[in-house]
């Protein structure tokens, strides 16, 4: 599986007419409500790498200290689309390790669930020369995400 990976990556690399690096370099959130599990820390302590090739396709890892401090991973694939000017619609599909997916969305795991899973995310975006800013809405929970252009 590993090798079948890298081979789609090379091949869309081949492909490419320009390859973007990006540094996530922060996350910050709010969440609308409180639940039983006690206050969110709204500080998600993120790092990460994106790769954009061709200002669409992405490929991205982000490792984050969750809202209730729970070490979450994550790693996907996505597809940003433009709508007007800097403004656009990004949307990521992967795996990660931290949360469950349950109704479209990535939640907390209850008792017995696996802390893994399956992720979709959709989120809006501005693109500036330098960095991007994605806009992550989970229902009761607002996200920002910096990304730093490295090259």
């Amino acid at each position: 599986m590993r090798f079948f990976s890298i081979l789609f990556l090379f091949s869309l690399y081949l492909c490419a007419q320009e390859i973007n690096g990006y540094a996530t370099v922060g996350m910050v959130s709010t969440h609308f409500k409180n639940n039983d599990g006690g206050p969110y820390n709204e500080d998600h302590k993120a790092y990460g790498a994106e790769l954009t090739l061709d200002q669409k396709y992405t490929m991205a890892y982000l490792h984050f200290v969750n809202s209730r401090d729970k070490v979450t991973d994550i790693g996907t694939i996505g597809y940003r689309y433009d709508l007007y000017g800097p403004f656009g619609f990004y949307a990521v599909v992967g795996y990660q390790k931290g949360y469950c997916f349950e109704g479209l969305k990535s939640v907390e795991c209850s008792e017995g669930k696996d802390n893994s899973g399956f992720a979709f995310m959709p989120m809006l975006y501005y693109k500036h020369d330098y960095f991007t800013l994605d806009l992550i809405t989970q229902g009761t929970m607002v996200a920002l995400k910096l990304n730093i252009k490295l090259f």
